[in-house]
């Protein structure tokens, strides 16, 4: 359903129904998200998310699979060709939107810092690249935190319109993401490297940290940042019966949460 909110947001600012949206978001139960473009047998072990009593299902966006779990999800979705400055294209959409979030973290007195990727940049169609977790490594405009990744963001872009997903950890959560991988991907060394390589507040902040704490601050990043007001807002009726239809046709079918052929199905009721 988180998924299907997204989408049909997504298509209610496609339609300029509605105006650029930040939607800020839990998950019960806990669920793994996989990327657009994963393979489900090389990255996600499914018997085993069912034992954890963890649910999957696949993004609209690209990336590599999150845990949701003791963590908030973001959402922006907008029209950048009536909003420039959203970012006019994808990097630049990542760029402006990171900037938010360090000021948002700013709020909660946390220096954080753009991720500085290694140079030897690994090809998008390297399967080992797209089957491993999103925490493992920090692409280009991520936040880090002394030199651990915090933030990670996913996109998708239609010509001018865009959505774009990420998770922030509030705490280590009583699943660990390496324990629901596949067995190729839940080697010691993968389940280090994601101890290694990622943080969440709790562990910088050396404290327990709220939600309620984080979306302020979320909230007022962003509005200081972009310099606007955000205007909380119920869902419209029409995102509401479009979200179900995507529920249930799309994002509760094995055809595309298993990669299978998946053929579009009239989504949009709006």
């Amino acid at each position: 359903m988180n998924m299907a909110l997204d989408e049909a947001i997504f298509q209610s600012c496609q339609r300029r129904h509605v105006p650029p949206t930040l939607r800020l978001y839990l998950w019960k139960p806990p669920g793994i998200s996989i990327g657009y473009f994963q393979t489900l047998e090389k990255t996600v072990d499914l018997s085993k998310c069912k034992k954890s009593n963890v649910d999957m299902v696949r993004r609209i966006t690209g990336g590599r699979a999150v845990l949701h779990e003791d963590e908030i999800t973001y959402s922006l979705c907008a029209r950048s060709e009536e909003y420039p400055e959203l970012g006019r294209n994808t990097m630049e959409t990542y760029q402006r939107i990171s900037l938010a979030l360090l000021e948002s973290l700013k709020t909660l007195r946390i220096q954080a810092e753009w991720a500085r990727p290694n140079r030897e940049r690994i090809a998008f169609s390297d399967n080992s690249f797209v089957s491993k977790p999103c925490f493992v490594s920090s692409s280009r405009f991520e936040i880090t935190v002394a030199g651990k990744k915090l933030i990670g963001s996913a996109q998708r872009r239609e010509k001018s319109d865009f959505i774009q997903h990420g998770s922030i950890p509030l705490g280590d959560g009583k699943v660990s993401l390496g324990e629901l991988l596949t067995e190729k991907n839940t080697g010691e060394k993968i389940k280090e490297k994601l101890k290694k390589k990622s943080t969440n507040l709790e562990r910088i902040l050396k404290r327990s940290v709220e939600c309620e704490e984080v979306i302020s601050a979320l909230k007022k990043g962003f509005g200081n940042f972009f310099g606007v007001k955000l205007v909380g807002e119920e869902l419209t009726q029409g995102e509401l019966e479009t979200a179900r239809v995507l529920r249930d046709r799309k994002y509760s079918t094995e055809e595309w949460n298993l990669g299978r052929s998946y053929h579009p199905v009239q989504e949009s009721v709006v």
